[in-house]
């Protein structure tokens, strides 16, 4: 299956992506939405980095979300490979609806290299558990590049590295129906780069993992299962 790779269009801000409220995407069209031959939903793989995390409506299912998602945080991932001794974290987005898991890249790959380390999939291998039941979640892989190199060079790095955990996961196995992968090169800066420290904290893989509408179904009816 081809990745569906998406680039985030220049000057969106970082204020523009932490703000917590919720940016209607408009009302959802009747119609039944078209499928590829590999069971994608088109009018999602068409979603830029901005519809993507705001492509599902919490409603008023938001307070009970948001405690579902503080316990999964807690008691699966960092109990696990992003525990707080690991160079992993993870942290509550978006009015704690969403769960935010930062890999920094020299985990997963060597210097200006695009082939994942032997050892990566001990990093990704905890979220394809949100990939087993199909909109439970909808998991966004952003990878991210410091400004070293030509603009060209940047970009076509974090797009072949994306590139190459999406087929990590698709490759194990994993339904990868609600994998969205998007490449920011040097948008996105966590910190400046004037040293070597800041720009290896810029180089990293950050992976969302939203609400989606199944989630947001059982959360409407008092319940989450998962």
């Amino acid at each position: 299956m081809k990745n569906l790779l998406k680039t985030l269009y220049k000057g969106l801000t970082v204020i523009v992506l932490l703000s917590s409220s919720f940016l209607s995407v408009g009302a959802s069209s009747p119609k039944k939405p078209d499928v590829t031959e590999e069971g994608r939903i088109e009018e999602l793989d068409r979603m830029d980095f901005i519809e993507m995390l705001n492509s599902v409506d919490v409603k008023n299912t938001s307070e009970l979300i948001q405690k579902f998602q503080t316990k999964e945080g807690k008691t699966r991932l960092l109990n696990g490979r992003y525990n707080p001794k690991s160079e992993c974290t993870v942290e509550a987005f978006r009015n704690k609806e969403v769960l935010l898991v930062t890999i920094p890249a020299h985990l997963l790959f060597a210097p200006n290299m695009t082939e994942l380390r032997k050892d990566a999939g001990d990093y990704l291998s905890p979220i394809r558990r949100y990939l087993k039941d199909p909109d439970m979640y909808r998991v966004m892989l952003v990878m991210h590049t410091d400004n070293t190199g030509s603009e060209p060079y940047r970009e076509q790095l974090t797009t072949d590295r994306v590139n190459a955990v999406f087929d990590w996961f698709e490759e194990s196995g994993s339904d990868t129906r609600y994998l969205f992968s998007y490449s920011l090169g040097d948008d996105m800066p966590l910190r400046q780069n004037d040293s070597m420290d800041n720009r290896d904290k810029n180089r990293r893989l950050e992976i969302y993992l939203l609400p989606g509408k199944k989630m947001v179904e059982q959360a409407s009816k008092g319940r989450i299962a998962f």
